[in-house]
């Protein structure tokens, strides 16, 4: 271990002394610092706060990465100058060589991303003292309350529709509908249908009408003057001329002995809102009944035929606080930290094989594909679709070699957006301790450890200096 350390000194001693380290840090700093003093005094404390720690976290990952890339550069130029020949005249493995130059970029990056993060910590309440707040009584609230916070989230508990479902279908049955039918028809594909429509039916809620939802599993402290949040998205038919949906809202269920709040809402349509909801509305079993009406009720306005839909894909949910901010940052400082981890062993790997030109344009195109993994697997998996379906020729044979080679590398290069917790940070949203320990388990355990095997494996049988008659 101590030789295994030795060599991370030298690699830290190294990264410090290097050039484009410092260029990168004037850039982390330029942007963590520089945000709060470039924004527009006009917009909201809550939209500023949670402006700058998008776009402070966003940049700070960028530009490490890039960071971590150039740092491998130090085994290459070792190997290029003949330095190397010091090293492994002392008693060092090759494979302690390489390790150790892991583990010193790891120090060097752990040190840069928690300075950065305490940096941005401290912009973060920077802002929140010395930024007006738009609106005195609520800004405020709504930035402690939703955003330097650990929220989760608990959806709608859908009704069982599927007695609704059996009995349509029997009707069908009794009618004939299903007297000729292909030949690939399927009981249970349709029963399925039929639910789902009865479902699609439950979440459209027409003019005058109501509906009742019922949340579960609400583990919050019920506490005077503490809240939960109703989130929802109002998509809504035959809206005003003014694009304002107005409706009513209930929480609470008298029938288990809590009290019962009532609001008038005004929303922009198309757009998500949030509705601050006591917890005393919540019941002893943690259950929320809220009942919402689509009803004009503000006097002397006009009732229009609103057709309000809570769509599947955009849901219902009720958020509440399970933790505090900070160790939500921590949280997704470690996630941040484990695609370092990965991209520092991949350069290592690239950079015992390749010349540093060479190693650099493959580890900065891995890390291209790892960010963008998601938007070009849906990418590829349609232009497969249309070639397949298109041509019977060489072109197609040649897309499907592609595709198998690309699945191939996807056992490998991770998809780092999967652990992009960023915006989930930002709204305020808890970051799982199981999505930590999902990332530590797939980006390190597993693929960091075969890499930096790899690297070793091949940096032993590597050649680092030719003898010359």
């Amino acid at each position: 271990m101590s030789k295994i350390w030795a060599i991370a000194r030298l690699m830290i001693a190294e990264g410090l002394r290097m050039k484009i380290a410092l260029v990168f840090l004037v850039l982390i700093a330029a942007v963590v610092v520089g945000l709060p003093f470039s924004s527009s005094s006009d917009s909201s404390l809550t939209g500023t706060v949670q402006s700058f720690m998008s776009y402070g976290l966003s940049a700070t990952s960028l530009l490490l990465g890039m960071l971590t890339i150039f740092m491998s550069r130090s085994l290459s130029d070792e190997v290029v100058s003949q330095q190397i020949f010091l090293t492994m005249t002392k008693p060092i493995a090759r494979w302690q060589y390489v390790l150790g130059k892991w583990v010193g970029m790891m120090v060097l990056n752990l040190t840069f991303l928690s300075a950065s993060a305490l940096t941005i910590y401290g912009m973060v309440h920077y802002i929140k003292a010395t930024h007006p707040p738009s609106d005195a009584r609520f800004d405020e609230k709504e930035l402690i309350n939703e955003v330097l916070v650990a929220r989760h989230a608990t959806p709608v508990t859908l009704p069982d529709f599927s007695d609704d479902a059996e009995l349509e279908f029997e009707h069908n049955v009794e009618q004939g509908r299903y007297t000729n039918v292909p030949d690939n028809f399927n009981l249970e594909n349709e029963k399925r249908a039929l639910q789902t429509k009865h479902e699609m039916k439950w979440r459209v809620v027409g003019p005058k009408n109501g509906r009742v939802f019922e949340f579960e599993r609400i583990l919050c402290e019920r506490a005077p003057d503490t809240y939960v949040q109703l989130r929802y998205k109002s998509e809504v038919t035959g809206y005003p001329p003014d694009e304002i949906f107005r409706a009513y809202w209930e929480f609470g269920d008298p029938y288990k002995n809590v009290p019962v709040f009532t609001t008038k809402t005004r929303h922009i349509v198309s757009r998500y809102h949030t509705l601050r909801i006591p917890t005393a509305a919540i019941a002893d079993d943690n259950t929320l009944q809220v009942r919402f009406f689509n009803q004009n009720r503000f006097e002397g306005e006009k009732q229009y035929g609103n057709v309000m839909e809570f769509r599947r894909s955009d849901p219902l949910e009720i958020l509440f606080s399970v933790g505090s901010f900070e160790w939500n940052f921590v949280r997704l400082l470690c996630l941040m930290m484990f695609k370092l981890m990965f991209l520092g062993a991949f350069s290592l790997l690239c950079a015992t094989v390749f010349s540093f030109p060479v190693a650099c344009l493959a580890s900065f195109t891995v890390y291209i594909i790892a960010g963008m993994r998601s938007f070009i697997t849906e990418s590829m998996d349609l232009a497969s679709n249309d070639f397949s379906s298109m041509f019977e020729s060489v072109s197609a044979f040649f897309l499907q070699c592609f595709m198998h080679f690309y699945n191939l590398l996807q056992w490998i290069i991770p998809d780092f957006g999967r652990y992009d917790a960023v915006e989930q940070f930002v709204s305020g949203r808890s970051v799982g301790l199981a999505w930590v320990l999902q990332g530590f388990g797939d980006l390190v355990l597993i693929k960091t450890v075969i890499v930096l095997g790899l690297a070793m494996l091949l940096f032993h049988r590597r050649e680092v200096a030719e003898v010359s008659f």
